[in-house]
This record gives C-alpha cells, structure tokens and sequence, in this order.
C-alpha cells in the first residue's frame, strides 16, 4: 500500500484541528462541567448586583413616565 508523502502532513493537521477544536470546546463549557462534577453552592455572593434580590424591597422608577414632575 502507497501513502502520499503529504499524507502524514495532512493527517497531522486534522489531530491539531481536532485537539484545537475540543480544547475550545472544553474551555467555552468549562462552568458547566465544573458545576457537573463539583454542583453549584448556594451562595449569597452568587446574585446578580444589577438585578432586585427578591429579599428585597425595591421601588423602580419608570424612565420611560411622560407626566414627570
């Protein structure tokens, strides 16, 4: 059986494409495998500091009002 000089060329390229494309992948997912493995702690410093904690009461202001005083 013959095999293409440029064949072990090109059979290198398609093993780094794939490690680079599930390294990538692995990195982008790397939260949810974390927390597939280890779970997610219930934790106060968790909450968002730009939405309302439901704890919380919070008056909002309606930007959008046209009868401002």
């Amino acid at each position: 059986m013959y095999l293409d000089p440029g064949f072990g060329g090109m059979l290198l390229q398609v093993i780094v494409a794939l490690v680079a494309v599930g390294g990538a992948i692995l990195f982008s997912m790397r939260k949810k495998i974390k927390n597939l493995f280890f779970g997610k702690e219930k934790n106060e410093n968790n909450v968002n500091p730009m939405s309302p904690s439901f704890n919380s009461e919070v008056d909002l202001i309606d930007t959008i009002d046209n009868e401002s005083n």
